[in-house]
C-alpha cells in the first residue's frame, strides 16, 4: 500500500544552459617608450590617420571618437577592422584589434612624452608575431617622430620573441 503522506523525490534536473565556460590562456604585451617630443605631437602621431599611415606604413583610416572605426589595410596579409573603445584626446586611445584590445596611454608635457603601450588579450600562438610586429611599429613611430629611419628588424625581432617564449 502506498503511503499517502510520502513525497516522491525527483532527481535534480540539469539546467539547459549550465555548461561550463571554455578556458583559454591569453596574454598581454607591454612597452614603455619616452620621446623628446610634446604630448600634443605624440598624440597626433597615434591618433591621426594620415600620421599612422606614415609610420605604420599601411593605409589607415581612423574615426577619432568612441564608437569610431579603425581600419588598417595590410595588403597581402589582409586588413584589420576595429572599434574605438576609449578616446581621451592627448591621453588615451583604446581600440579593438581582432578579439583583443590595443591601449595607447600618454603622459607628458611640452618637452617630453612617455608612452605606455599594451596589447591585451593576445593568444599564445600569436605572441611572437604580434610582439615583433608591435615592436617594429613602435620603432617606426619613434623614427617618424625623430625624422630618422632604421632597417626593418621584424625577422630578427620575431626570433627574439619566439626565444623569449620558451621556458
Amino acid at each position: 500500500m502506498k503511503n499517502p503522506f510520502a513525497k516522491s523525490v525527483e532527481p535534480p534536473k540539469e539546467e539547459p544552459n549550465d555548461s561550463i565556460a571554455s578556458v583559454e590562456a591569453i596574454y598581454r604585451l607591454d612597452w614603455e617608450r619616452s620621446y623628446p617630443q610634446s604630448l600634443e605631437r605624440v598624440w597626433s602621431a597615434i591618433s591621426c590617420a594620415e600620421e599612422i599611415t606614415a609610420w605604420m606604413k599601411f593605409p589607415t583610416q581612423l574615426e577619432p571618437r568612441v564608437g569610431g572605426k579603425i581600419h588598417i589595410e595590410f595588403s597581402a596579409e589582409g586588413s584589420l577592422e576595429g572599434i574605438v573603445c576609449n578616446f581621451e584626446p592627448s591621453h588615451l586611445l583604446i581600440y579593438t584589434w581582432g578579439d583583443s584590445l590595443v591601449n595607447w596611454k600618454l603622459e607628458g608635457d611640452a618637452v617630453e612624452t612617455k608612452l605606455h603601450f599594451s596589447h591585451v588579450g593576445v593568444r599564445p600562438e600569436l605572441m611572437a608575431g604580434l610582439g615583433a610586429g608591435w615592436h617594429r611599429f613602435l620603432d617606426q613611430l619613434e623614427d617618424h617622430l625623430m625624422g630618422t629611419t632604421r632597417p626593418d628588424r621584424y625577422k630578427d625581432l620575431k626570433a627574439r620573441y619566439e626565444n623569449a617564449g620558451k621556458v
